[in-house]
């Protein structure tokens, strides 16, 4: 995404994940708001240009350079908004001319893209743009340095460059970039501010809807995903759980043979199933039972032996559930 001028800021490094959107354009555009906003994410940012308190622009840039407009960036920025774990929004108040000229660089025609500077006869080029009383923007960069000249009907309103925070009205560093080896340019081209002030995409675009539709589907998941890791956890419980109880029943078989697997399983089904193994109640009556079952079957020594397996057994088992 290009830098672009500050202007004046109205609001900056809001959270943008604690606004609705909804809000956000309602004050922008009750106000006569000219200027833009921006959101930043960690995946992308979105510019929203506004003129007179019309949206006359969208755009949303990712990291990877993929750019959306129109219906399908505001989507795009109520879904972060809702979802994204943080954010910053940024609100500058521009000129006409100069927010005329953002739209220009953000989504103007473009003119030329990527033209090496050394293979342009620079002079004709800005006598074209004054002679056609163009409205746009030129960039000149390098692969680490850029500059924009933004025009109104084909005059200069100023230079901006990488690092500056406002139209400067020196063209000393504009001139350095473009004498810097492998200088290229691109040339935006736009409608004047007349014919921008009639494009409002707040009266295209249900805002609300949109915003509504993001935070239902955003629930929605977060549902869906609540219930799958409840499920999961329910599966894993239910794994150990009989693990634990074949565990019980190999030390209670151990001592009483084969009849022991039988007393545990009556025992448990007693208590309502295997859950009384980590349960501080249910594994109580549980020893017990099988302690008076033992008794009948097994000396007093062997019997004292497989209680305390059983309930060393039960007693590190409930400590990892």
């Amino acid at each position: 995404m290009f830098l672009l001028p500050k202007g004046n800021p109205l609001f900056e490094n809001l959270a943008a994940t604690k606004l609705k959107l909804p809000e956000v354009m309602t004050k922008l555009s009750s106000g006569a708001f000219t200027g833009y906003a921006s959101f930043i994410f960690q995946s992308s940012t979105t510019i929203l240009v506004f003129e007179s308190g019309k949206l006359v622009s969208t755009l949303l840039e990712t990291q990877k350079g993929e750019r959306q407009n129109g219906f399908e960036a505001l989507s795009s920025l109520a879904e972060l908004m809702v979802t994204a774990n943080s954010g910053t929004m940024n609100v500058y108040k521009l000129s006409k001319d100069l927010t005329m000229c953002i739209h220009a660089l953000l989504q103007g025609e473009i003119l030329y893209k990527a033209q090496e500077l050394k293979l342009i006869d620079i002079k004709t080029l800005l006598e074209k743009i004054k002679n056609d009383h163009m409205n746009g923007c030129l960039r000149i960069y390098t692969e680490d340095r850029s500059a924009i000249i933004f025009y109104k009907d084909g005059n200069p309103l100023g230079f901006f460059h990488d690092g500056s925070h406002d139209i400067e009205t020196s063209s000393s560093e504009s001139q350095k970039i473009a004498g810097m080896p492998g200088a290229k340019i691109d040339l935006y081209s736009t409608q004047g501010a007349e014919e921008l002030m009639g494009t409002d995409l707040l009266k295209v675009a249900n805002i609300q809807s949109i915003w509504e539709t993001c935070v239902t589907r955003h629930h929605s998941d977060n549902a869906k995903i609540s219930k799958e890791r409840e499920e999961r956890d329910q599966k894993t419980v239910s794994t150990k759980r009989a693990e634990l109880e074949e565990q019980f029943k190999s030390i209670v078989v151990e001592y009483i043979g084969k009849a022991g697997r039988g007393i545990v399983d009556k025992e448990i089904s007693d208590q309502g199933g295997n859950a009384c193994l980590v349960d501080t109640a249910g594994s109580t009556k549980l020893l017990a039972a099988v302690d008076r079952s033992a008794k009948l079957l097994i000396s007093g020594s062997s019997n004292k032996q497989m209680m305390e397996k059983l309930t060393d057994l039960i007693t590190a088992a409930k400590a990892d559930f």
